[in-house]
């Protein structure tokens, strides 16, 4: 069987099985190129990258495999092979995003550190949060400075100005500065980051 070329569309579930039990490179190789673009696009669109969806897209395929060959597979529980293979890639995603590495996101200069809700409706913060720290970190260290002593350590602008040896206005200026330079790079600063 290993020698003789077959092509995924005409394998019946069954006989995709056996080849996959028996190790067909050939069969393995197809299997593994054709579902890895549905794993890769969910991972993408769930605050994954490039390489996070290869090494999910690797681990899910092997225990797909081992499922198969310890007999863990059938198709009357399961499905076919490919949806099989994204179910168990969707779930590896979901666990890494529930994972506590993945919960504590650290920002500017590794002081702040915001934990991750798992609810729904925290989602969209965070996301929003996300994407203003990405480019909080695109602007000027000042920048950066004067924005997490306003936002994050909630400081007035009499202890700003001390902390950065300005006056108050000129310490209320130049946050006013930062702020709309954030605004260009972001264009979506969540109400409750606005004055």
């Amino acid at each position: 069987m290993q020698n003789k070329k077959h092509k995924l569309n005409d394998l019946s579930s069954e006989n995709l099985v056996v080849l996959i039990k028996n190790n067909d490179s050939a069969v393995l190789k197809q299997l593994y190129g054709s579902n890895y673009i549905k794993v890769r696009r969910y991972v993408l669109r769930n605050n994954g990258d490039e390489q996070q969806a290869k090494d999910v897209y690797q681990e899910a395929f092997l225990a797909m495999w081992r499922n198969v060959k310890d007999d863990k597979f059938t198709e009357d529980s399961k499905g076919n092979i490919g949806g099989y293979l994204f179910q168990i890639a969707k779930y590896k995603w979901l666990d890494h995003l529930r994972s506590k590495e993945y919960k504590n996101t650290t920002f500017i200069n590794r002081d702040i550190e915001f934990e991750e809700s798992q609810s729904d409706e925290e989602e969209s913060k965070r996301i929003k949060i996300k994407m203003i720290m990405t480019a909080v970190g695109q602007l000027g260290e000042k920048c950066q400075t004067l924005l997490k002593l306003f936002y994050f350590e909630r400081k007035s602008y009499k202890e700003i100005s001390k902390i950065v040896g300005m006056d108050e206005a000129s310490a209320r200026n130049a946050k006013y500065r930062c702020q709309e330079e954030l605004k260009k790079l972001t264009q979506i600063i969540p109400n409750e980051y606005k004055e």
